[in-house]
């Protein structure tokens, strides 16, 4: 199933691709045997490398409005893990999604499986990839992301492909805190992946889903929130923002939907001898 319906709402599953990670790599102070449990509840997260995650990104139709949530990987994403080339927007052609009509593209946070496609860069030169779309992001994030020492270490040329130029184009709008996207759609901090990361709080007709970004980083950690997650700019901050949002999806019975969660990336929590599951629906 490529679509789900949240009352009036209308989530299309995209993906661009898949990643592989050493489960050291994600988990450094976890032991490897922890996660051979998992195996055969996700076959389909594992490889021989360790995990295999999707790179999901999600587009959401509401009250007339298109939003995007993430933007994958992007065409340069093979040094980063991917086996593939990239999906999206092939992903979005054979969806019936079309980037001249997405009016909002929403920005978890700024790691590169997420900003892959915010620009096109060919022989016209460079130029955002959905021309009509306002590109929403946390102020926070900006402020960590644009650092001169962060872009020294390494990361510059990167940045420059995907997010940088953004503002000089005019497309890019900082928000603080609790903002109303579009009708239903609701960004939602969830800080410590990054300073600035958020979610997406949806509501419509009293059904409710939560889009967590990176909170999670596979089905598995879902059952397993508090071992060390490195990717966690703020470990401690990571945490709870995990609890918070797994407790909140919980107790009002969301649909809860995943950057990194098995295609096509939406599920519910249950509970099974005293432990918090992932189950695909």
């Amino acid at each position: 199933m490529a679509q789900l319906k949240i009352g009036d709402i209308t989530v299309t599953a995209l993906s661009d691709g898949r990643m592989s990670f050493q489960t050291t790599n994600m988990f450094p102070e976890t032991p490897e045997s922890l996660w051979d449990a998992y195996r055969d509840r996700f076959p389909e997260a594992f490889n021989a490398q360790g995990f295999l995650i999707n790179i999901g990104v999600f587009h959401l139709a509401s009250g007339g409005e298109q939003v995007l949530v993430d933007t994958g990987l992007g065409p340069h994403g093979a040094a980063q893990g991917r086996p593939g080339p990239p999906e999206l927007i092939d992903d979005m052609r054979r969806k019936h999604v079309s980037p001249d009509e997405i009016d909002s593209v929403f920005l978890t946070h700024l790691h590169g499986d997420h900003v892959g496609w915010n620009m096109t860069h060919d022989e016209d030169g460079s130029r955002p990839t959905f021309p009509n779309a306002r590109y929403l992001l946390q102020k926070a994030d900006w402020g960590h992301f644009t650092d001169e020492k962060f872009l020294d270490d390494g990361r510059r040329d990167a940045a420059q492909l995907t997010y940088l130029p953004l503002p000089d184009m005019g497309v890019l709008d900082l928000i603080e805190g609790e903002t109303n996207i579009a009708p239903g759609l609701d960004a939602y901090p969830t800080p410590g992946h990054t300073p600035g990361h958020q979610s997406m709080l949806i509501s419509s007709r009293g059904e409710r889903a939560l889009i967590i970004g990176d909170v999670v980083g596979s089905p598995m950690h879902i059952s397993e929130p508090d071992h060390v997650y490195r990717p966690d700019v703020d470990k401690e901050m990571g945490r709870k923002s995990r609890h918070e949002a797994l407790d909140l999806a919980e107790a009002n019975g969301m649909t809860v939907i995943g950057s990194h969660m098995t295609r096509p990336g939406w599920g519910r929590l249950i509970r099974w001898e005293g432990r918090r599951y992932w189950q695909a629906i």
